[in-house]
């Protein structure tokens, strides 16, 4: 008997902003002058970089954090909606960078970030922490600034999450280089740093989105993640096609030479091991189609770089997200006949972020500010469990 599937799907509207989403713990970010620190990045990139309002300045809580070049560092949020986890990265720039300032990407973590092997949001404390380093090539100062951003697995749209914080960074304890040797091999250094990966911020991220990763539920591959990569839940990723940073450096993914891309160091992850059945798009799920998705990866023994074909049932086919801006996916589903069914605004009030089932099995509803929203049909082929809940039972008839 094939198994059931279960795909869950995130409010889009949450009852308080205050309380949604995820902040930056550590290091102690920037104080927050905009409206609700969990935000995401406005849509148009008005608060970009770091959330930061147009007209309101960086205001440093505290000290510093300090962090030695080479040493363990940890990085560790606040929030219950964590959104199924996601990609994230890190990034260091000058002072208190601008919406035109370079940065250097110095760790990504492609999938299980902020939170690892979750299909929807936390019912309690966010536990995971992340090891992290300062790489060698940076130059030690106080005028540092370390960004965190994040693009969420599931959600009601594409978004752009972004904390930063100040640090101050400390010379490594290895033997240092004569002034001459330090400045050459910085100059060399800094041209293997990527640039931020932006997306989901209108025409300050040249329109790239990550509307179709979304839909398909599955965590991005940044198109140049750095040397330094963990991938916490495995290689099941979606191939990031555009890089919406003016300043970044084209990628196989963009269409340029694979000799333009650094070998990521694929480390392996500070979380404990995890069963694959964890994986919302695991190769258990009963969808009745499939995606192909390729990702570059690198074995942990072996520095041999592999180009791995997955083919990942689209679970989310069953359940599409309640935005428009993102392009519309081919599906058997979308000839479906109307629903027969009793109309969703007759039902009784619902429970925010929850699906329902209807009455007749093929179509379900989600819940949005109270209401249930329009039917949406089943992916042909299944059927689901009448009843409500924060996930849908599907079957195949």
């Amino acid at each position: 008997m094939m198994p059931s599937c279960r795909s869950f799907l995130l409010a889009a509207t949450l009852a308080s902003l205050s309380a949604a989403h995820v902040s930056l713990e550590n290091p102690k970010p920037y104080k927050f002058v905009g409206d609700g620190k969990t935000n995401p990045v406005s849509s148009t990139g008005s608060d970009f970089p770091c959330r930061i309002p147009p007209g309101q300045s960086y205001i440093i809580d505290g000290e510093p954090t300090p962090m030695t070049i080479g040493e363990d560092q940890t990085l560790s949020f606040s929030g219950h909606a964590v959104h199924g986890g996601g990609s994230c990265q890190l990034a260091l720039s000058r002072g208190f960078p601008t919406k035109d300032s370079p940065w250097m990407v110095i760790h990504s973590i492609e999938g299980g970030c902020p939170a690892r092997n979750q299909k929807g949001n936390l019912e309690g404390p966010n536990e995971d922490k992340y090891i992290f380093q300062i790489p060698e090539g940076i130059e030690p100062g106080t005028n540092w600034t370390l960004a965190w951003t994040w693009a969420s697995r599931v959600g009601g749209g594409p978004e752009f999450y972004m904390n930063c914080s100040p640090i101050t960074i400390l010379p490594g304890k290895k033997k240092r280089m004569s002034l001459p040797d330090r400045r050459e091999a910085l100059s060399k250094r800094h041209d293997d740093f990527p640039e931020l990966f932006m997306a989901n911020m209108g025409e300050l991220g040249g329109g790239c989105t990550t509307s179709d990763a979304l839909r398909a539920q599955i965590p991005i591959a940044y198109p140049n993640p750095g040397a330094s990569v963990e991938r916490p839940e495995g290689d099941n990723l979606f191939k990031q096609p555009c890089d919406g940073n003016p300043r970044a450096k084209k990628s196989p993914a963009a269409g340029a030479d694979d000799g333009d891309r650094k070998t990521p160091q694929v480390r392996p992850s500070t979380a404990a091991s995890f069963s694959s059945s964890n994986s919302v798009a695991s190769s258990s799920s009963t969808s009745s189609s499939t995606t192909v998705h390729s990702s570059t990866s690198q074995s942990n023994s072996d520095s041999t770089l592999t180009t791995v074909t997955t083919i990942t049932p689209t679970v989310t086919m069953l359940f599409p997200l309640p935005y428009e801006s993102a392009p519309t996916m081919p599906s058997a589903s979308a000839s479906a006949e109307p629903c027969s069914c009793a109309s969703p605004a007759s039902a009784t009030p619902c429970t925010e972020g929850h699906l329902t089932c209807l009455d007749d099995g093929t179509h379900f509803a989600t819940c949005t500010g109270g209401k249930l929203t329009a039917p949406q049909p089943i992916a042909p082929g299944y059927k689901c469990q009448p009843g409500s809940g924060l996930g849908l039972e599907t079957l195949p008839l």
